[in-house]
């Protein structure tokens, strides 16, 4: 192996919904043309695969690891994936990203395949595997996240007095449960096109005299830039928090959820499946979406991560195996064992990492390195925050 440590140059994403000045403002990431910069992708997904040097110039990482997948991946990641199981990203949303459910991986898997056969078909996959992901904020940062409360959904529809949901929303009250929570959701995504109007309508005045502050936020930050999209009904039905900076939250394949503001660490599967509901332009497979959907609440109270602490480093806990999230604050000279491919990534500050046989990195806020596992042990001294990605 040549290095311990590879800097990466990483690719950025120009969705309509990025931010035009927060990677540059906070990370120094040029934008010459003034475009939207709505995420920076650290990984290899084929969508937005990260450079590395290497001794005859700038290669792939994919090509780095798969010149020697054990030394570059650990005997772990190369045995049970094969490649590199995560995707990092900078997220800056100016405006709310489309209300969306990722699929688990067996559905994700067949979704693919069947894809594959009809590729004239818009497509509804991007690949054959599933999506859990951790959000990690840098500012505060608005999401909606999982079903609210079967009475809550309840209490926030009722002054709105839809006719076409009044019998679906008493089964919602009566009998609370996945069924009923799913008809009662069907029927909103399905409402008729002036029945969905007025409804709007009176959602609007609602939110400017009659919901809580919270709810009513979200409405009107959704209203601003998609002033009669299906989706505003969202934060009716979808725990509406704003995580402050350094708070972190988890999301399980086929939690319907949307981030509505802000700029964020997101880490998850390497994947760039995403099925719509709404908050978009884009394609709506309803019959899809339903397919890949838990039709389960989410307390408000679960939302929040709850890490791990010790002296300068913070470690969230999660429930999947494709990756694992730590960040370090203010440390100097901390020992870390690598044994699998990592990614670090300085979100402010400066960073130095240096290894036994003399290697030193040194890095600033933005800046990313790929770690292999046959690097071992290393030290970290950083002022300022620096997260840590690895299998």
């Amino acid at each position: 192996m040549s290095h311990c440590f590879y800097p990466l140059v990483n690719v950025v994403k120009n969705y309509p919904w990025g931010s035009r000045s927060a990677l540059n403002t906070r990370f120094h990431i040029p934008n010459p043309d003034d475009q939207p910069q709505a995420e920076l992708w650290m990984g290899v997904h084929p969508a937005g695969i990260s450079q590395v040097v290497c001794e005859d110039g700038t290669c792939s990482l994919t090509e780095l690891i798969a010149a020697d997948k054990q030394a570059m991946l650990g005997s772990k990641i190369a045995g049970q994936f094969g490649e590199l199981p995560y995707l990092l990203k900078i997220l800056a949303a100016e405006s709310a990203l489309s209300i969306q459910v990722h699929p688990q991986k067996a559905q994700a898997q067949a979704g693919f395949q069947r894809q594959q056969q009809n590729p004239d078909n818009p497509p509804d996959y991007n690949d054959d595997n599933h999506k859990p992901e951790l959000v990690y904020a840098l500012t505060p940062f608005m999401a909606m996240n999982g079903f609210r409360n079967p009475a809550d959904i309840v209490d926030n529809f009722t002054p709105l007095t839809i006719p076409s949901l009044s019998d679906a929303l008493t089964q919602l009250a009566v009998s609370p449960c996945a069924e009923t929570l799913q008809a009662f959701f069907l029927l909103v995504m399905q409402l008729p096109q002036e029945e969905k109007q007025q409804a709007l309508n009176r959602l609007i005045d609602n939110a400017r005299d009659g919901y809580d502050d919270n709810l009513a936020t979200f409405i009107l930050r959704l209203h601003q830039y998609y002033p009669d999209d299906i989706g505003l009904f969202a934060p009716l039905f979808l725990n509406c928090l704003t995580l402050q900076p350094g708070e972190a939250m988890f999301l399980s394949p086929g939690t319907l959820h949307a981030y509505v503001h802000g700029v964020a660490v997101e880490v998850m599967a390497s994947s760039d499946n995403v099925l719509r509901a709404g908050l978009t332009p884009k394609k709506i497979n309803l019959k899809e979406l339903m397919a890949c959907t838990v039709f389960e609440p989410v307390y408000a109270q679960q939302l929040r991560m709850q890490p791990i602490s010790e002296a300068g480093k913070h470690h969230y806990p999660i429930p999947v195996e494709d990756f694992c999230f730590d960040v370090y604050s203010d440390v100097k000279d901390v020992a870390i064992q690598t044994s699998s491919a990592e990614i670090v990534l300085v979100i402010d500050g400066r960073a130095l990492l240096h290894h036994p046989c003399g290697e030193t990195v040194t890095l600033k806020a933005g800046q990313s390195v790929f770690i292999p596992a046959a690097t071992g042990g290393w030290t970290l001294s950083i002022t300022g925050t620096l997260c840590r990605v690895y299998g």
